[in-house]
């Protein structure tokens, strides 16, 4: 075996390297080496949570929260639907009805004749100031919107709750969409009206 002979290193010479060495205070830098590593190992840590977060964690979550809000969306707009159906067969119920007892009419019925014939038959033909009829198409569907506003003056209490008595006709399909009532100005304990009827009408 080959041996290596190390080199003579003067005397003086070995003890200036030996203060030079206790010069650098070795244990102050392997305490910063330490340190360095202990922060490495912090940011190294800190790297590993946050691609863990970025890659499983927030896309986890966010979906999840996605799909919850998707959830919510669709119940409302399953919600609606059930909602809009049940009004879509309401209202084709009461359009057949409505139109039964349109058909039981007499082809010669009209909102304005029914009125002032009410009118003769509660003795209140002389107190009407006015009619004023009109008729309005109605979208989406085969019915006419019929209306007349009357003004009628100096009724008493009675006579008024005769009328609107006999106005108010599901028979006939008619209603009282708005009504007024106020004293009359020279007649005490008599009452001028504003009303408006209406009806459907082919």
């Amino acid at each position: 075996m080959k041996k290596f002979k190390l080199p003579d290193i003067p005397l003086n010479q070995l003890k200036a390297l030996l203060n030079q060495l206790k010069a650098l205070q070795l244990p102050l830098n392997i305490n910063l080496q330490r340190r360095e590593k202990l922060a490495v190992a912090i940011a190294g840590a800190a790297l590993i949570i946050f691609l863990v977060l970025q890659l499983f964690i927030f896309p986890t979550i966010g979906r999840r929260d996605r799909l919850h809000k998707e959830i919510i969306s669709k119940t409302e707009a399953l919600q609606d639907i059930r909602a809009s159906k049940t009004e879509y067969q309401s209202l084709s119920r009461n359009s057949k009805d409505i139109d039964a007892r349109i058909k039981k009419r007499a082809k010669t019925f009209t909102l304005f004749s029914f009125i002032d014939q009410l009118a003769g038959k509660s003795g209140i033909k002389g107190n009407i100031a006015s009619m004023k009829p009109s008729t309005a198409n109605i979208k989406n569907s085969s019915f006419k919107l019929s209306s007349v506003e009357m003004k009628l003056n100096s009724l008493t209490m009675e006579q008024l709750t005769t009328f609107l008595h006999g106005l108010e006709d599901p028979k006939n399909v008619v209603w009282i969409k708005r009504i007024s009532i106020s004293k009359a100005d020279k007649n005490e304990g008599l009452l001028n009206t504003v009303l408006q009827t209406e009806t459907y009408q082919r």
